[in-house]
C-alpha cells in the first residue's frame, strides 16, 4: 500500500503585541497595523512548514483616510513628518526602486538629490546589466 502524504492545512496566525508599519504616500500618514504569518499544519496540528519572510502573511489595508492601497515598509522606516514634503518623496523613490527600509543597506539618503546615487550603489544588477557597464567603462 502507497504511503498518504499527510493532510495539510493553512492556518493564518496573528501575532499578538506586534505590529507592522503601513503608510499612505498620498496622504502622508503611516498606520502600524498587526502583524501575521501563515504556518502549513498536518492533521495533528504539529507545524509542517512556517511562512516566514518580508511580505508572508501580509495583508492589503486600505489608507482610513482616502481609500487607497498603503504600503508595506516594515518596523524600521523612520517617518517623515507630514509636512516634509522632500522625506516622503525620497522615501516614495526608494520603495518604487525596491528598497523596504531593511537593515541590509545601511543608512538610507534623507535628501532627494542623494537618492540617484544610493539607488546606483546599491541596486542589485544582473549579469547583463554588470556586463553593460564595464562596456560603457571601456568606451
Amino acid at each position: 500500500m502507497k504511503p498518504q502524504a499527510p493532510f495539510k492545512r493553512r492556518i493564518l496566525l496573528g501575532t499578538k503585541g506586534r505590529s507592522s508599519h503601513y503608510v499612505c504616500f498620498d496622504c502622508r500618514k503611516q498606520f502600524a497595523k498587526p502583524t501575521s504569518s501563515i504556518v502549513v499544519r498536518d492533521a495533528l496540528g504539529k507545524p509542517m512548514r512556517a511562512g516566514g519572510g518580508f511580505d508572508s502573511g501580509a495583508a492589503e489595508f486600505k489608507c482610513p483616510q482616502c481609500g487607497h492601497p498603503m504600503t508595506h515598509l516594515g518596523k524600521n522606516f523612520r517617518v517623515p513628518v507630514q509636512s516634509d514634503a522632500e522625506g516622503w518623496e525620497v522615501a516614495r523613490r526608494l520603495v518604487n526602486a525596491g528598497f523596504r527600509y531593511a537593515h541590509a543597506w545601511g543608512p538610507y539618503p534623507t535628501r532627494l538629490r542623494d537618492v540617484p546615487a544610493f539607488i546606483e550603489q546599491n541596486s542589485c544588477k544582473s549579469a547583463g546589466e554588470r556586463l553593460l557597464d564595464q562596456w560603457k567603462g571601456q568606451s
